[in-house]
């Protein structure tokens, strides 16, 4: 069966569309994490299966495990795990910044020219200490400016600090240097935060976006997620559903050294709430930012807005489609953070390989729980699918070795026609299939799914 809203919605929606009539065996999984993921799996009736187990047809396993699990086992055709061998050539941001220098230079020899903007997606950036010298040049060059500093493999907003001075810089990396545990030392003017982990060595340092699109005199970044079932050909479908996150003080330059004024990571801001001195509305949903802002600048701007948003997702992944480990066994689900700019436009920060699917209040849980439930449906190991969908519940298919167009590109309400296989494409102006933010009906679109699926059986009968 293809599977519904999870047991928060049952007021709502049907918990899982109808069944059909093929019995169907029942699917094993292994599962690492205790939160949302094995909500979903338990619901869909799967049978969990132990560590020592390695017949299962999923294994949902931590970033850690994935080498030993694709280098150990002989993995057989069904089989899936949830990471690209070498994701990182996207998800660390100094060789995502790589891969985006590397793309743009051979669309420069290619002659690509309008696709070559689209590769400065990123705010400028430098590896450090690698292109410490490079960075200085380019810092003399803007004096004054602000610019920020964020470990290569960083979560949760650790280890990130703000600076105008140079001689900030030069300090901290002094202080680096000497630290005694090879870890990096608090930010200049900033105590080190709780429970704060030894930082890596490798950090970016990026031209801070000074004039960001505020919501409410507050800065915010878009979080939204991104599936990709293959690199080679590449497959990718992107959710409807998201949220923006906002910081948890009026935003302003005067003071560097508070990352929660500058810093939109959840964990930045639930620290501060739970010492009760953050507001709490440190959350919107992605469609009642769109909605926001088609109030404040027409649905033709936000719908611009959302296609180049696309067009940075697809730049992003051409980047690393001939540097990433294809494999068949594997599917990732990426969480993309954008910035906005006041002039709307969107910079992409990062790209995370494990983007936390546990939920901050049940709002979020159901956002997370149809998010993964979604992913399954596609993944479509029970084969209630025939490949030809252009969405499946609330994912929208962005990319087929080839873009994928809107039915109906002219249109700005938001809206999709209802149909679940491809239709005709008006190509005088050809828009992304892209929904961001706009109604997620996933549950009556997945039972179109299913209907056209039971249909298809009884002709077979």
């Amino acid at each position: 069966m293809l599977h519904g809203a999870g047991p928060d919605t049952r007021k709502t929606a049907d918990k899982t569309m109808p069944t059909s009539k093929k019995s169907k065996k029942k699917l094993k999984f292994r599962c690492d994490f205790s939160t949302t993921i094995l909500d979903v799996l338990r619901d869909r009736g799967w049978w969990q299966v132990g560590e020592d187990d390695d017949n299962w047809d999923l294994f949902w396993c931590e970033v850690t495990q994935l080498k030993a699990t694709l280098d150990n086992l002989r993995l057989n055709t069904h089989q899936r795990v949830p990471h690209f061998r070498n994701h990182y050539e996207l998800t660390r941001k100094n060789l995502l910044a790589r891969n985006l220098k590397r793309l743009k230079r051979l669309y420069i020899r290619e002659g690509r020219l309008d696709d070559v903007e689209l590769c400065d997606c990123m705010p400028l950036t430098y590896e450090l200490p690698n292109e410490y010298l490079m960075f200085v040049e380019e810092y003399r060059k803007h004096p004054g400016a602000t610019w920020i500093v964020k470990p290569a493999l960083g979560s949760q907003g650790r280890g990130i600090f703000l600076f105008q001075r140079l001689k900030d810089l030069i300090d901290w990396r002094s202080s680096k240097e000497t630290h005694a545990s090879g870890s990096a030392p608090p930010a200049p003017g900033a105590g080190p935060l709780e429970g704060e982990q030894t930082q890596p060595d490798t950090y970016v340092v990026q031209r801070y976006i000074e004039k960001p699109y505020l919501l409410a005199g507050r800065k915010f970044d878009i979080r939204f997620y991104v599936l990709v079932t293959s690199f080679l050909p590449l497959k990718v479908w992107l959710a409807r559903e998201g949220f923006a996150r906002l910081s948890g003080y009026q935003f302003s330059l005067n003071t560097l050294s508070d990352n929660r004024i500058h810093v939109t990571n959840m964990a930045v801001q639930l620290r501060s709430m739970q010492k009760g001195s953050c507001p709490k509305d440190y959350k919107r949903s992605l469609r009642h930012l769109r909605e926001f802002l088609t109030a404040q600048h027409g649905a033709e701007v936000v719908e611009s807005l959302v296609q180049r948003i696309a067009n940075i997702v697809l730049t992003s992944l051409h980047s690393v489609q001939q540097v990433i480990m294809q494999d068949r066994h594997c599917f990732e689900l990426y969480g993309y953070d954008i910035l906005l700019d006041a002039d709307l436009r969107p910079w992409l920060l990062e790209v995370n390989a494990s983007p936390s699917l546990s939920a901050t209040d049940s709002e979020d849980y159901l956002l997370k729980y149809n998010l993964v439930a979604d992913l399954l449906n596609i993944l479509n190991l029970e084969g209630r699918l025939d490949g030809t969908e252009r969405r499946v519940g609330g994912f929208d298919l962005l990319w087929n070795n080839g873009p994928v167009w809107k039915v109906f590109p002219g249109t700005t309400d938001c809206h999709e026609q209802p149909h679940p296989t491809v239709g005709s494409v008006n190509f005088s102006s050809p828009r992304l299939n892209v929904f961001l933010g706009c109604l997620n009906d996933r549950n009556a679109q997945l039972r179109l799914l299913q209907r056209a699926h039971n249909k298809q059986e009884m002709l077979r009968d």
